[in-house]
This record gives structure tokens, C-alpha cells and sequence, in this order.
């Protein structure tokens, strides 16, 4: 086993974590691929995600030669931290490898008490206080940017969003996959593309980062049209791929 949790108060959760995952007290908030739950420990909320034992290949290179997803969580959520990135706060990880194969692995965070995830404000034109809150959320996401923070999994459903009385909070989750890179317009048109087809919610974005970053919107238009059907490609093949992967 292999585990780390800066918090003494919480490693005997961290190192019993799977004792803790399979109680049915737990409220489960994700169950495909990995499995998330909302786990109580000493009277506190946290949230503890169970990833997928992987294929054989990569039992072994996960084993001894790439860090886990639970350990790059861990990792990049940290380094968030540092960048001044809202994240859920980190509390450890911990992985069950056998001599020669990597087997399961989970990552805790605090529990972030969170009024909506954005994938709701881009599903509902008639959302309270639309266009402020996509306005606002553009802004954090150039933020990003600005910081070298390439949120590979940019999806509507891992951006939180808690309505405070002095605005909005964006927090970023299932961060294993991230790269710290510098950004060029092509990048950055590349991650907005992971949110939405609607033609006019996107003509909104671009305006509005077209503000904040002094580029021309008609720089950035035609390049985010070029991300939008490269994301449509790749999401058509691993559909392809899921079905013949099935069959």
C-alpha cells in the first residue's frame, strides 16, 4: 500500500479507505467507469473517488512506470492550490498495488458544497442570471489560461459553481488529467470547444474572451469552429470504438 495524507487526523481514513468506501451509510454520487461517494469521517463530509482497476497493460505501467490518476489528483490539486486555482481542498490518496501490478487506487477531497455544476446553466437559456454567470465563468476560465492551467477533462460537468453574496466561485474538478503549459490561441479555443455546440453560447464566449484578452473575436471564432468538429471527430470515434469494443 502506498498512501499520503498531509493531515495526520485523517490517515487512519485515508489508510482504511476501503473499509470507510463500502459502508451503506455512504451516499454514492457517481457509479460507471469509477465510482464516487460521499463518505462521513469525524463528523465531516468528504469526497472520496474509487478509480477502475485498469487493463492488464496498464496495471503495469502504472505499477512502475506512470503515476496514478489518484496520485496526479492529488498532485495537481495541490498545485492548484498554489496557482490560486479553486479546487476541492486535498486530504490524501492511496493505492493497493501487488509486487508486479497496479490494483486499486482512491483519491479524497473535501466535500465542496456547490449550488449547480455550469453544465446546467448551458442546458437552460431560461437559467436565473444566465448570461452574468456564463460572463463570469469565461473570466475564470481565461484566469486559467493566464496561469498555464490545462484542464485536459474541461467538461460542463466538472466545473462547480457556488452563488455567494458577492458573486460567483468556479471549482474545478477530476483534474488527473492536466497539463501546466502556455497557452496559444489554438489551446485555448481547443478548451472551450469541451463545453458546448450551441452556436450562440459559444459566439457569446468568444466575445466575451475576446474582451478580457485583447484578442480579435474574428481571430478566435474561426478557430474554435476547427475545435468544435475536431472535438465532434474524436467524440464520434470513441462512440465507434465503444460499440465495436462491446460487440
Amino acid at each position: 500500500m502506498t498512501y499520503e495524507s498531509p493531515n495526520e487526523r485523517t490517515k487512519d481514513f485515508i489508510v482504511n479507505i476501503r473499509n470507510y468506501f463500502n459502508q451503506d451509510s455512504n451516499k454514492t454520487l457517481f457509479h460507471k467507469r469509477n465510482t464516487i461517494k460521499i463518505i462521513e469521517f469525524e463528523g465531516r463530509e468528504y469526497v472520496v473517488k474509487s478509480f477502475k482497476i485498469p487493463h492488464l497493460l496498464n496495471q503495469i505501467v502504472y505499477r512502475f512506470f506512470r503515476d496514478s490518476k489518484a496520485k496526479r489528483s492529488f498532485d495537481n490539486s495541490w498545485r492548484l492550490k498554489k496557482l490560486g486555482v479553486n479546487t476541492p481542498q486535498p486530504i490524501g490518496y492511496v493505492e493497493f498495488p501487488t509486487r508486479f501490478l497496479f490494483k486499486e487506487s482512491f483519491y479524497v477531497s473535501d466535500f465542496f458544497d456547490y449550488d449547480f455544476e455550469i453544465r446546467a446553466v448551458f442546458g437552460d437559456k431560461d437559467f436565473e442570471d444566465r448570461e452574468n454567470i456564463l460572463t463570469k465563468f469565461i473570466e475564470f476560465t481565461y484566469k486559467l489560461h493566464k496561469k498555464k492551467v490545462y484542464h485536459i477533462d474541461y467538461s460542463p460537468g466538472n466545473i462547480l459553481v457556488k452563488k455567494g453574496a458577492y458573486g460567483y466561485t468556479f471549482s474545478i474538478i477530476d483534474i488527473n488529467r492536466m497539463k501546466f503549459i502556455a497557452f496559444d490561441d489554438d489551446l485555448r479555443m481547443k478548451n472551450l470547444a469541451k463545453l458546448t455546440n450551441d452556436i450562440g453560447d459559444n459566439e457569446f464566449m468568444v466575445k466575451v474572451y475576446a474582451d478580457i484578452s485583447k484578442i480579435d473575436a474574428s481571430v478566435l471564432l474561426p478557430k474554435l469552429e476547427i475545435a468544435l468538429k475536431e472535438q465532434g471527430r474524436y467524440l464520434a470515434n470513441k462512440k465507434r470504438f465503444k460499440r465495436v469494443k462491446k460487440g
